[in-house]
């Protein structure tokens, strides 16, 4: 399960990453809310470890943006011992609060719980990629945050290409997931003319694009950069 920490005190971050992937987490770091929130929308992890004081902008502002997309799960964390702080952050949309300092053990059992309640549900329904988000559960789409139109087939195509990102997928493979058992009955060129149209709506430069690239002979990759 993947599981990202927003935190600034390096030395703090390092410890509970090197702790939680001891327990066979997969753990993103990132130092400042701009990387957290790029990271967030890049890997779409099951659990989030967000500080409340961030060099670069404030912790409840940047959750309530997560929550504009996502119901992850999200555990803040603060120095500061306040109930209005609680308050607060409970009431920008974070799961639970811990001040620090703290007991690492204690933080495990509490993200386990945050992740054992919420974690399958949030793992399920938002799929993302660089800056575009999808709720499978609300059937939307956002490119850099503003909401997109798609039609069911092109959304069924995008779908299909954030659940096997870097994956080389043939057209066989994409007719029989998008149109189902009936794909063997489908025009190839339906699928290039939807991929295209897909392609005007996500890519800077459809002619060139970023996120859907064509396999000659073959058919498609989404390629994610890392």
């Amino acid at each position: 399960m993947k599981v990202l920490i927003i935190e600034d005190d390096q030395g703090l971050r390092q410890g509970i990453a090197f702790s939680l992937a001891q327990e066979g987490y997969e753990v993103l770091q990132a130092q400042n809310g701009k990387e957290g929130y790029r990271l967030f929308l890049q890997e779409a992890p099951q659990g989030i470890l967000l500080d409340l004081n961030l060099p670069d902008m404030d912790g409840n502002g940047l959750c309530r943006k997560i929550r504009e997309s996502s119901q992850v799960p999200i555990l803040m964390l603060t120095a500061r011992d306040m109930e209005t702080d609680e308050i607060m952050g409970l009431s920008s949309g974070a799961d639970d609060y811990m001040t620090k300092p703290f007991s690492v053990a204690v933080l495990k059992l509490r993200l386990e719980k945050l992740l054992g309640r919420k974690g399958e549900k949030a793992k399920s329904h938002i799929l993302s990629s660089g800056d575009i988000v999808m709720d499978t559960d609300l059937i939307k789409v956002w490119k850099a945050q503003q909401e997109m139109e798609c039609s069911v087939t092109e959304f069924k195509i995008l779908k299909y290409f954030l659940e096997n990102k870097n994956q080389v997928l043939t057209q066989n493979q994409i007719l029989e997931a998008v149109w189902d058992r009936e794909g063997k009955f489908v025009n190839p060129n339906t699928l290039q003319v939807n991929i295209g149209r897909l392609r005007k709506k996500i890519e800077e430069d459809p002619s060139r694009p970023r996120f859907i690239k064509t396999i000659h002979g073959i058919g498609y990759i989404w390629e994610e950069r890392l």
